[in-house]
């Protein structure tokens, strides 16, 4: 642990819990409002782009040769920046969204690749509309919040960096990344008085893309590379979860 490390690892910590974080509750908040403005959105952006940067001098610290570009094609499936839509493509889009930002519009010739899959991005991608920041591309349409921002603030945001050592294990990819469930677990399940409340939940899923209940799901308004998007529960009850709660509610329930 040299002396270049430990003040990069300090740079990290306090980038996350000092702005990142923040930055994350913020927008969590405008979004459960529906009241998000576009500079908002473009603010956050800013802020997850910057965070690789961050990442990146941590790495180079330890020894680590790549370029940042490298960094920022793997980040996604390296951190764990969940979602089923834009699969290992969020951090990617975030430094686009960024650069376009900043260039006005993306150079074609210089983000081939991009262009390829998103056609052209610029910093009129992203529209404000009645609460929402929509991201408007060629073959694609969705929340940018939700879908981009929102799982990629969480992913930085969700881990303990207590120390020099903690931000130097998570640069490094020396974690192993537990899958989290959906279902809330604030229920006693031995506790027959919460059994309805339950059951409400079981029943009632939100949509594991958006995060949203079914009524309230906007995924069948999202377009990905042209393919309409819907809704998918988080989780499915299972037979013997519905007898049980049952069981509970009704005394009578499955006697003969």
């Amino acid at each position: 642990m040299n002396e270049k490390l430990e003040i990069a690892c300090a740079d990290f910590r306090h980038y996350v819990t000092q702005i990142l974080e923040p930055a994350k509750d913020d927008l969590e908040e405008k979004v459960r409002k529906g009241d998000v403005s576009l500079y908002q959105a473009f603010g956050a952006n800013l802020i997850l782009a910057h965070s690789v940067d961050y990442l990146q001098a941590v790495r180079s610290a330890t020894g680590i040769d790549e370029t940042r570009t490298a960094l920022i094609q793997m980040f996604d499936e390296k951190f764990s920046i969940a979602g089923a839509y834009l699969g290992n493509r969020k951090m990617e889009l975030i430094d686009a969204i960024n650069n376009a930002l900043k260039h006005i519009r993306i150079d074609p010739k210089r983000y081939r690749n991009l262009g390829e899959r998103y056609g052209q991005i610029s910093f009129q991608s992203l529209v404000e509309q009645d609460g929402y920041v929509w991201c408007h591309l060629e073959e694609h349409r969705f929340d940018y919040c939700r879908v981009v921002l929102l799982p990629a603030l969480r992913a930085l945001s969700s881990w303990q960096f207590d120390s020099t050592e903690d931000v130097l294990h998570f640069a490094r990819g020396d974690f192993l990344v537990m899958e989290t469930s959906f279902y809330p677990d604030e229920y006693d399940p031995d506790d027959p008085s919460t059994a309805i409340d339950q059951m409400i939940e079981l029943c009632n899923p939100p949509c594991r893309n958006c995060e949203l209940h079914a009524d309230d799901c906007l995924c069948t308004r999202y377009v990905f590379a042209g393919e309409r998007g819907q809704y998918e529960p988080a989780y499915t009850p299972t037979a013997s979860e519905i007898n049980e709660l049952m069981s509970h509610i009704s005394p009578s329930y499955g006697r003969s």
